[in-house]
């Protein structure tokens, strides 16, 4: 198969299966913190397949971290429909932040709490003991004194309590030293374990994942998308003509009834999804090629109402400027250990992205002067794990701009903002 060859599109199933891998073992329940989503789960997750665990049976679990509303019942249903699923009679529990005040909210409950063989805590507040209502479910604290979000966080009496340094809110929960602490505890080995995630031999890998709004992660059920192939020098779209008559490589697809989506791509396919969505303009997101199945990548829809909606109310909407966002999936970007630009304007500078900003997605739009200054957007100076910063990207027919994260980067059109909103991932 070339390259750029026809993407094989598939939904709601799986149809490239582990070849080896130990259906005995617990199945795993993810929880994501405040603004979060099942993506940020994704690393480690590919780390515990990597490691022999069955990747249908790892899971995330979504839920609205604006209201909150009904969590601790939706989580119960979740983790049936898990325990049904793999015949299991208990799941492992892993929570980052705020996801570990909802779950010690759900472990009070005795019924709950036997359903649950280990508790990792990682990120999150400072509790008195183990979570259940008398403290019995086995626990293991993970937090950073690094992490300038969760402060407080600190040893949890009766817990096995891990205390990290150099990582970040987000990374803590991420990073490869914390998933050797996790796996040990979950499997009883005392073997050092590989940390890596390794690249499959296959030419072609699983991406599915689910569409939400952000923050919310209400499922965008009636929202439809399409999948191009681009050209990494370029960023522009490869026709398909094999495939359908728009040159996708998909056609107009409607996601499932909880979002969820999925397809097979070459090792070496970069991807644009574009979204059509009832909450607002046209997004268009872009992916760098896989190394392995990767079944929790998050398209997310901008809200159109609430808290959210009014931070991000003065994204551009014309002919005339391109509207940016860069998300940076498994740890926060920060001044003076990472790298972020676009062209020749540097992004990562200790006004914009402190280690107490803690940004994790980057919206990049002028302020009204056509002027790049290069400093914070006011709208969303207090916003969390959100950074602005008042670039000027003029859209030109044509012309292209390079986005720079970490020794890598993406090459993108420069599309009218009035077209949709542009959104890279680097995970």
């Amino acid at each position: 198969m070339k390259k750029t060859g026809l993407l094989l599109l598939f939904f709601y199933q799986t149809s490239l299966a582990q070849t080896s891998c130990d259906s005995t073992r617990l199945p795993v329940v993810f929880v994501h913190g405040f603004m979060g989503g099942g993506d940020n789960w994704a690393t480690q997750v590919q780390r515990f397949s990597s490691r022999g665990y069955c990747e249908d049976r790892l899971f995330v679990f979504d839920w609205n971290t604006i209201g909150r509303q009904n969590s601790d019942s939706l989580m119960n249903v979740f983790i049936d429909g898990v325990l049904r699923k793999t015949n299991s009679g208990q799941i492992d529990l892993v929570a980052h932040s705020a996801g570990g005040g909802l779950s010690y909210a759900y472990l009070k409950d005795s019924l709950h709490a036997r359903k649950v063989a280990h508790y990792i805590h990682i990120g999150s507040m400072k509790m008195p003991a183990p979570p259940g209502k008398h403290g019995e479910v086995p626990t293991m604290n993970i937090y950073s004194v690094d992490d300038m979000v969760m402060r407080g966080a600190s040893d949890i009496f009766g817990a096995t309590n891990i205390r990290e340094t150099g990582y970040d809110h987000l990374q803590v929960a991420t990073c490869a030293a914390s998933f050797s602490h996790i796996y040990a505890f979950l499997t009883g080995s005392r073997e050092r374990v590989n940390t890596a995630i390794d690249t499959v031999k296959d030419e072609m890998r699983i991406m599915g994942g689910k569409a939400m709004l952000l923050a919310e992660n209400t499922p965008l059920s009636q929202d439809s998308f399409r999948v191009f192939l681009i050209d990494p020098r370029t960023g522009t779209r490869i026709s398909n003509k094999g495939s359908f008559k728009d040159g996708s490589i998909s056609g107009w697809r409607t996601f499932g009834i909880d979002g969820s989506w999925g397809l097979q791509v070459h090792r070496d396919n970069y991807t644009e999804f574009e979204m059509r969505t009832g909450s607002g303009r046209p997004l268009f997101y872009y992916f760098e090629p896989l190394v392995r199945n990767n079944r929790n990548v998050y398209l997310r829809g901008l809200p159109t109402r609430g808290m959210v909606a009014t931070l991000l109310g003065k994204i551009p909407n014309d002919s005339i400027q391109t509207a940016l966002v860069i998300f940076s999936g498994n740890s926060a970007v920060i001044a003076g250990r990472d790298t972020l630009a676009i062209d020749s304007i540097p992004l990562s500078l200790p006004e914009l992205m402190p280690a107490s900003k803690t940004s994790i997605a980057t919206f990049l739009y002028d302020d009204g002067d056509r002027v790049s200054s290069g400093k914070a957007l006011k709208s969303l100076s207090m916003a969390p794990f959100l950074t602005g910063v008042d670039v000027f990207i003029k859209s030109e027919e044509g012309k292209t701009m390079r986005i720079y994260y970490n020794g890598r980067s993406i090459v993108l059109p420069k599309r009218k903002s009035r077209e949709g909103i542009m959104i890279v991932v680097f995970n």
